[in-house]
């Protein structure tokens, strides 16, 4: 049975000129454990979770892949974790897709933000064939050379051993048909309106983006700060995913400024739906307000 679109498959939007769309892929759920945040005790998250309206014991992880309609095309931002089995409760970016009537032939190009599993194992299916046959795909230069690096691989910790095996069957397989790979780095505009933004931490080489249309702008910030109820609140918390967690800090302090002192809206990859918000200065954090569905 193939997997079912999510009762609210997408949160769809006007920025400017652009139609954007945060698409559900679902989300994974585990305990709260001790080393979730790495710098603060397990009563304080379990505290900021119960303030954010979340239960108290469990982690929610959600995956929000943007899609961002120009007049020119479809672009979409990072591709989830692709298929999964019936009942997993992830891998519905393809279903949820054409719940807003996009096909994944629709898409002319996909910017990946970095290179973890849960951002780029959706441009494949399981026998290794394209899921977007149509799309250009943009990966940050910096990102894919330190995954594809075999001494950066030789010396990472065992927990990323896996990332790197997965990278090169993404990325780096001879026997798998081609993607049509275009490398960027910071300040390139990847598509119309459309600027990559150095965001470094989180991977070594993770990337947010500005996107305008007519008189217009947000940020996308990718991974830079996790499950908002934490990282936006908390911004100098360390999230154990972060590979790098004193760049990671300065990256999501500097862009959560930046979209303060701008008013910008601002979304991130892991803030379910809607997955658009406005923050503001509030003590030693933000403060956040998710833009309420239309």
């Amino acid at each position: 049975m193939k997997p079912q679109p999510a009762p609210t498959p997408a949160f769809v939007t006007r920025l400017g000129n652009a139609t954007i769309a945060g698409v559900y892929d679902g989300k994974r759920v585990m305990p709260l454990g001790d080393s979730f945040v790495a710098n603060a005790p397990r009563a304080a998250v379990a505290d900021a979770l119960a303030a954010g309206m979340r239960a108290r014991d469990t982690i929610e992880i959600p995956f929000t892949p943007l899609l961002l309609r120009l007049d020119d095309g479809l672009v979409l931002f990072d591709t989830g974790n692709g298929p999964q089995a019936e009942g997993t409760g992830f891998g519905l970016l393809l279903p949820n897709l054409r719940a807003i009537g996009v096909a994944p032939e629709d898409i002319d190009t996909i910017v990946i933000s970095h290179c973890h599993g849960d951002h780029v194992n959706g441009l494949r299916d399981a026998s290794g064939q394209p899921l977007f046959p149509n799309a250009q795909v943009l990966v940050p230069r910096r990102d894919l050379a330190y995954w594809l690096d075999a001494d950066e691989a030789a010396r990472a910790p065992e927990f990323w051993q896996a990332n790197f095996a997965n990278v090169r069957r993404i990325f780096d397989n001879p026997a798998q048909p081609a993607l049509a790979l275009l490398e960027y780095e910071d300040g390139d505009e990847i598509a119309p309106g459309v600027t990559a933004l150095a965001a470094h931490g989180h991977s070594p080489g993770h990337m947010a983006f500005r996107i305008a249309s007519g008189d217009a702008t947000m940020l996308l910030i990718s991974d830079a700060a996790h499950l908002p109820e934490l990282f936006v609140r908390h911004p100098d918390w360390q999230l154990m995913f972060d590979m790098d967690p004193d760049a990671a800090r300065e990256t999501r302090m500097r862009l959560l400024d930046m979209a303060a002192r701008e008013e910008l809206p601002v979304a991130g990859y892991h803030w379910g739906l809607p997955n658009i918000a406005r923050v503001r200065r509030d003590g030693e954090g933000f403060a956040f307000s998710r833009l309420p569905f239309p």
